[in-house]
């Protein structure tokens, strides 16, 4: 978790607001070094999530078996008790003396460290217990309390001496920051000689410091990682094998299974083509990386051919975890693997993609309604075998031989979300919505919509482009760290969008109005899939949609030409709007349709 230091806040906001934080009552809390692993009751079930809250399916359990104690003796401890829905248990997860980089000899196995309520399926908290609550819950689910080593007010001189150790001014009184945190805070919790370092909650402020010892420590396993030549030299191998390999027949019906059934097919064939050297040590067919990794977990492994290598060498059990690892995300040039190879590598990762017909890709997952196309065409085509996209490829090479030079733009230097809308008028929904995506994503939000130009003389009232762009500018205006960019674009066309977007900036996701995802959706499977990626979009970039609650309400208040129900629905920004709005809309309601001037249509603001 990605916390602030007690120096980067100093550096930030100065001494007096740190003064401030730590003049509160406070709750500080040890850092464990170790796994995490959290779970909620749903739908009268228990699911499981790790630290990222993606949840820890059939694939993880595969390919390592860390997770399986867990999730055998969780629901044992759990038992009868009735479980909140909606709620999220937090725990620290010790299999092992030494999990990560800390040994660890006297934690209990499972910690309950926190518990969340979160909004909706995603990962925004919204409410979190207090330790006290946290303390009482651990009692009931028969695990270790949570790491609190203070709660109350701090004298003055524990407060000197955290802000001195954390800013590099500390004088050494104490050998180690563990023995400086257990004479300081008259507690330990680990009680061991090295620890991670601890978390201070005052109010909603965190504030983390990190030991001097772990720091050391953990700078010497990241050197001590080795090369990963052999690694890179394997997906070498496998992206060239891949060129002649044919899908099978998928028997499955679950994704996971599905995907797990691809693997295994390619595992034996890759392993009865190429030749392996036997005895070779396995480690160097793994990852840079530290830590339990756990072995893998043959209990899901179905295909008897498959089993017998796995068995038969220690090396092809490496290699079996490599290969079901790297199918299911996208990968980044590094190493050996330049960009035209990782290309190529990724091609086959999103076709296997497409085959399960579900997102198996390793990456977040919101609360957002978000999603690849719902398109039935979308659908089927995703359906078709490799060999009938490829024929599809050909035809579209055809058609490009006769289609003008498309310019090339690269990538923009900068992610962004998009959030393509309506405005008629834009309304608090549309608001809340913006910023769910930005708190999402982490990612500044550009305004975009379709002007209307072709649609001043329909029988639907239409605002002009000239108070579309003026609305955008206005919110732009009011919120530029959150809205940097607006743009107003001719029709819905994804290329349109980044053109726009680029070079300054890169669409990380879009979201549109409900009913309008399956159609950019197909033009991006068209573009990417089809044309061979004339869009370049990133690998992870998605499509999604999202509701406007407040629309009908926003267009009944100008149809009443009711001024106290737009400012209920409308953010300040748009309020100023309301006249101008009013008299457009009368001005079509008459029986002569004004003529407006051409609009010039705006570039992207920046």
């Amino acid at each position: 978790m990605g916390l602030n230091t007690i120096v980067d806040v100093l550096n930030k906001k100065g001494q007096s607001y740190v003064n401030k934080i730590l003049d509160e009552e406070v709750i500080i809390t040890e850092k464990l070094d170790t796994f995490r692993i959290l779970f909620e009751k749903k739908d009268n079930k228990l699911i499981f999530y790790k630290k990222d809250n993606s949840p820890i399916t059939l694939i993880e359990r595969t390919l390592n078996d860390i997770w399986e104690q867990a999730l055998l003796e969780l629901p044992t401890l759990i038992g009868e008790t009735d479980l909140p829905e909606g709620i999220k248990f937090g725990v620290a997860y010790t299999p092992v003396e030494r999990p990560l980089r800390i040994p660890y000899t006297n934690l209990p196995k499972y910690i309950l460290t926190d518990i969340t309520k979160r909004h909706g399926a995603g990962k925004k908290v919204i409410e979190t217990y207090n330790y006290d609550e946290v303390t009482q819950w651990a009692g009931i689910l028969c695990m270790g309390r949570p790491p609190v080593l203070f709660k109350g007010k701090l004298n003055e001189e524990q407060k000197r001496l955290l802000i001195a150790y954390d800013t590099k001014e500390y004088d050494g009184e104490f050998d180690t920051f563990a023995e400086m945190i257990t004479k300081t805070l008259k507690s330990s919790y680990s009680k061991e000689d090295i620890i991670e370092g601890v978390v201070i909650k005052s109010g909603r402020n965190l504030l983390q410091i990190i030991s001097y010892e772990f720091e050391i420590l953990n700078e010497a396993y990241k050197k001590t990682t080795g090369s990963r030549d052999f690694y890179d030299i394997v997906l070498l191998s496998l992206n060239e094998f891949m060129r002649s390999y044919k899908f099978p027949k998928i028997k499955s019906k679950i994704f996971e299974e599905m995907y797990l059934e691809i693997i295994n097919d390619i595992f034996v064939k890759y392993c009865k083509t190429e030749k392996l050297s036997e005895g070779l040590e396995p480690h160097y067919l793994t990852a840079p990386q530290y830590g339990h990794m756990g072995n893998l977990n043959t209990k899901f492994i179905t295909n008897k051919k498959a089993l017998e290598f796995i068995k038969k060498d220690p090396i092809y059990e490496a290699l079996y975890r490599v290969f079901l690892s790297s199918f299911r995300k996208y990968k980044k040039p590094f190493g050996l693997l330049t960009e035209n190879i990782i290309k190529n590598f990724n091609t086959y990762v999103g076709i296997i993609s497409n085959i399960t017909n579900e997102n198996i890709l390793d990456k977040s997952i919101t609360n957002l309604n978000e999603s690849r196309s719902e398109n039935i065409v979308v659908k089927t085509l995703k359906r078709r075998q490799p060999n009938d996209v490829d024929n599809m490829r050909i035809i579209a090479s055809i058609q490009s031989a006769f289609l003008p030079q498309m310019f090339n733009i690269p990538q923009g230097e900068n992610k962004c979300a998009i959030y393509l809308t309506s405005f008629k008028p834009f309304t608090n929904a549309q608001m809340t919505n913006l910023e769910q995506i930005h708190s999402q994503w982490n990612v500044p939000v550009i305004l975009a919509a379709i002007g209307n130009k072709r649609n001043i003389k329909g029988e639907k009232f239409h605002l002009t482009d000239n108070l579309i762009s003026g609305q955008m500018k206005t919110l732009s205006n009011f919120n530029k760290n959150l809205i940097p960019a607006f743009m107003l674009l001719d029709t819905w066309n994804l290329k349109e969008v980044f053109e726009f977007c680029r070079p300054h900036f890169e669409p990380l996701i879009i979201f549109t109005d409900v009913g309008k995802k399956s159609e950019l959706s197909l033009q991006l499977f068209y573009e990417e899939e089809i044309m061979g990626g004339k869009i370049n979009a990133l690998p992870e970039f998605n499509i999604g949609e999202m509701e406007n609650k407040d629309s009908l309400a926003g267009y009944r208040a100008i149809e009443d030409g009711n001024g106290s129900l737009f400012m209920e629905v409308t953010p300040k920004p748009i309020h100023n709007f309301y006249d101008s709005i009013i008299n457009e809309y009368r001005t079509w309601e008459g029986a002569e349709i004004a003529q407006f001037e051409p609009i010039k249509y705006p570039e992207i603001e920046r």
